[in-house]
């Protein structure tokens, strides 16, 4: 069955390219495209289908592709959320992931890898590219500000103590990296793998990797690696 991705960017002739482009791979339906918030939660409110993954610029006009983000959070918990756009701030990609995104690319990424980012969401991965990665990263080395609240997790300081094996993993899941990529590298297999993911989850009393990656940021729980 193909991924269903419902497309949201003001610029007609960019969001145009990039639907011809996604037809080319028939892993991936366009749902819709729309050009603006109002119109992307219309058209999303009256499909008939159901959307898998949401591809939405972040610079739109009356709004943003962070409040859309936030509100398909909330109201549609299931959609995976693609942050697509020509901005890397720290500020700006923080906000995008607190605000529900499972994933965050340029715009000059190239097809391949957009469709790549649309399955790893799509499979509950968190692709980001190298460059956003290294400057979330980036971010742990500033003096920390007080988190943003998230109701699918539990209060600061109410979980369980990860351990260097799960914070290791947690690190890799935060630089975008495939469950079968750490697999490969710690040297066991892709459902031991899961097996650590779903014990962080427990532990962080989260229920998505989008709250697991936010949780890592907010309570400082990973190290400075920067990515290879």
């Amino acid at each position: 069955m193909s991924i269903r991705v419902a497309v949201l960017d003001d610029n007609l002739p960019f969001r145009t390219r990039l639907v011809e482009r996604l037809r080319f791979f028939p892993e991936v339906a366009v749902a819709f495209e729309a050009g603006t918030a109002a119109e992307f939660l219309d058209r999303l409110g009256r499909a008939v289908e159901p959307v898998h993954v949401a591809l939405l610029d972040i610079a739109l006009p009356q709004s943003s592709g962070i409040d859309v983000a936030m509100r398909l959070s909330d109201e549609h918990p299931g959609i995976g959320v693609l942050m697509f756009t020509i901005f890397e701030a720290e500020d700006t990609v923080l906000a995008a992931i607190q605000a529900g995104a499972s994933g965050y690319l340029l715009k000059d990424a190239p097809v391949e890898a957009i469709v790549r980012a649309i399955r790893e969401v799509h499979e509950g991965g968190v692709p980001l590219s190298r460059s956003v990665a290294r400057r979330l990263l980036g971010v742990l080395a500033k003096p920390a500000v007080p988190p943003v609240p998230d109701v699918s997790s539990a209060p600061i300081g109410d979980h369980e103590e990860l351990s260097p094996r799960e914070v290791e993993l947690l690190e890799r899941i935060v630089m975008g990296e495939t469950e079968q990529v750490i697999a490969e590298y710690l040297g066991i297999s892709p459902h031991t793998v899961r097996t650590h993911v779903k014990n962080i989850y427990r532990k962080l009393r989260v229920r998505t990797r989008a709250a697991m990656v936010r949780l890592a940021y907010e309570r400082n729980l990973i190290g400075r690696r920067q990515p290879g």
